[in-house]
């Protein structure tokens, strides 16, 4: 690793603790090499590291900046399909009940499509209600015949929550 004789080069003073030139001047015998190249050898290496750091840490925040934009994509994705998925779940749960509630009540005067239509309607308010007042619906057990007598197409004062 010698210096290459055609560039300049500019003579500096350092003063290292005894121990430390100790092992710099081991360091330089065990390798055949002067003590002024190892000592270049190691500023070099230093500055590298130095730059290096520096790139990584450029680097890391793009990195970072770019998963944070392919989480925040998928997320979005995600919330979407489980808002549908959970549209899709009250619509089934307010169309089986409605479909049980038919085939005990023998005065039926609807028909299966108004049933899944309003069992749509009813799902979509669902989601869109607050989870405590989602969990009130559920255990209320007025709610549930409201919502069945609205569904089979019945009363028409139906709580304003569904």
């Amino acid at each position: 690793m010698p210096l290459a004789r055609a560039e300049k080069t500019v003579q500096i003073t350092v003063k290292l603790p005894k121990k430390q030139y100790d092992a710099l001047k081991k360091y330089a015998a065990s390798k055949h090499l002067s003590m002024a190249d190892i000592v270049r050898a190691f500023v070099q290496k230093g500055m590298s590291v130095e730059a290096y750091t520096e790139e990584i840490d450029f680097i890391t925040a793009i990195i970072r900046q770019e998963i944070k934009i392919a989480i925040d994509g998928l997320s979005n994705r995600l919330a979407g399909l489980a808002s549908k998925d959970l549209i899709m779940s009250a619509a089934s749960y307010y169309s089986t009940i409605a479909i049980i509630a038919d085939l005990i009540d023998t005065n039926r005067y609807t028909t299966f499509r108004e049933i899944e239509k309003k069992a749509r309607r009813l799902a979509v308010d669902y989601v869109k209600m607050k989870l405590t007042d989602a969990e009130k619906l559920f255990l209320s057990g007025n709610a549930l015949d409201q919502s069945i007598e609205h569904l089979r197409g019945g009363d028409t004062d139906v709580d304003p929550d569904l």
